[in-house]
């Protein structure tokens, strides 16, 4: 058929270009690869996963309290509880057993000092990320009603990361103890409404009783703690995994436009080399030349994204999600990517101005439509950054690519699809009617 030997005959012209090939493929990959060295891939302690850095903590418990009937409460829990538990006597010091456990041991170095002054100096002098500083009525204020208490937390201005999970588990720990306050209050309160004795001995019981609870459920603090990535996430190669798979993820898009429009750009050499002209004066039609081109511009374009989607799984080991929903994504983007070429090309008038295109329409509306993969693709993307990404038509392709990449099924993907059709159906109906008025 025609149509074929056209389509191969422009595939081989392609293959020829080196600029071609250089878009194509070699920028894709080198683009990776520098991020891969610039988060430090290529250290041989890093072959398993991207690591948070530890942050140092200066803690200085200042805690004068005493738990109450201390010396029976770890009758109240388990013999394996008991002795985590050891020998606490204030809430200050459990709080500071719990952030040396070995559950925090990769996130957090605690140290616990003396002095709350030593410790600020500390920090400001980035000897230390963040300083602890438990007041001397934390007890107090945990299980008695009326009584209140702060930590200070005193960190690097210039950190974010670790300062947020110490105060993130402080937190947590104080969470715990809510529940001794308002169930001791409402046992007293239901007590002297029914008539019964209220006495010192009932009341320390109560507020054991409810520490017990408690304490217990602040000892699971850390195993409370168990990151998982999320359905179809880059758990094989860690977070260094998915952020490159966001990067050639990105990049294989954002050059499957220019690949598309690249190819369809033959339309316009051939009619200035007049070897269209001469195409004309056989028997073949308009539809059979422009069918021809298109069918080459797909089966480019799919010889280029399974080429990244291969090297991206075996080289770096990224997970693109399960079978079908990639697939679903990979097509919206070689649809997408041909309809807009055959779009810019209809609009063109001569080679001279592909440049302007070229660098101009499709670099921006690229960078547009890759804005969620600056901000890493996650759910703490605003939604007016994921909408803005919307207003081109990379952006609908990076979405069902993201979709896909996060564990998305093919449902999920399906409103992604219908959104990338209606663009294609009307950037495909403008290119081929003007392409067909013009060489009618």
């Amino acid at each position: 058929m025609k149509l074929f030997d056209i389509a191969f005959k422009d595939m081989r012209q392609s293959l020829r270009s080196l600029s071609g090939i250089m878009f194509m493929f070699v920028v894709p990959v080198l683009v990776t690869v520098l991020f891969y060295f610039m988060f430090g891939g290529a250290s041989a302690d890093d072959e398993d996963s991207f690591a948070l850095p530890r942050t140092d903590v200066l803690l200085v418990n200042l805690d004068a309290g005493t738990l109450p009937e201390n010396a029976d409460l770890s009758s109240e829990f388990s013999a394996g509880q008991s002795a985590a538990l050891g020998s606490v006597t204030s809430m200050g010091e459990l709080l500071a057993q719990i952030l040396q456990q070995d559950a925090f041991a990769d996130l957090l170095a605690v140290r616990e000092v003396d002095d709350a002054t030593a410790a600020r100096t500390a920090v400001d002098n980035q000897e230390a990320s963040v300083a602890i500083i438990i007041p001397s009525n934390f007890t107090d204020a945990l299980l008695i009603t009326q009584e209140t208490a702060v930590i200070e937390l005193y960190q690097d201005p210039t950190l974010t990361i670790g300062p947020a999970i110490v105060e993130s588990l402080i937190k947590q720990f104080a969470d715990s103890f809510v529940s001794t306050k308002i169930g001791t209050g409402v046992v007293i309160e239901q007590l002297v409404k029914s008539g019964a004795a209220i006495n010192g001995a009932l009341v320390e019981e109560i507020v054991r009783k409810f520490t017990a609870v408690a304490m217990e459920s602040a000892q699971t603090t850390g195993a409370l703690i168990n990151v998982q990535p999320p359905p179809g996430a880059n758990s094989e190669a860690g977070l260094i995994g998915e952020i490159l798979g966001q990067i050639l993820g990105g990049m294989m898009t954002f050059f499957a436009f220019f690949t598309g429009s690249a190819i369809l750009q033959s339309i316009l050499i051939e009619e200035e080399q007049g070897t269209l002209a001469r195409l004309f004066t056989t028997p073949t039609q308009i539809r059979t030349i422009i069918g021809g081109k298109v069918t080459a511009t797909f089966l480019m374009l799919f010889v280029q994204v399974t080429t990244l989607l291969l090297f991206g799984r075996l080289v770096f080991k990224i997970n693109w999600g399960t079978a079908l929903p990639i697939i679903l994504a990979v097509g919206g983007i070689i649809v997408m990517s041909v309809a807009t070429g055959l779009l810019l090309v209809s609009l063109m008038k001569n080679t001279r101005q592909a440049g302007v295109v070229y660098g101009g329409v499709l670099t921006l509306t690229g960078m547009i439509g890759m804005i969620t993969i600056f901000t890493g693709g996650g759910a703490n993307t605003s939604p007016m950054v994921r909408t803005v990404s919307l207003f081109v038509p990379q952006g609908w392709a990076v979405r069902g690519l993201q979709t896909a990449m996060n564990g998305g099924t093919a449902a999920d993907i399906l409103p992604t699809l219908a959104g990338l059709l209606v663009w294609v159906v009307i950037f495909a109906a403008i290119g081929q009617y003007r392409l067909q008025r013009r060489f009618a």
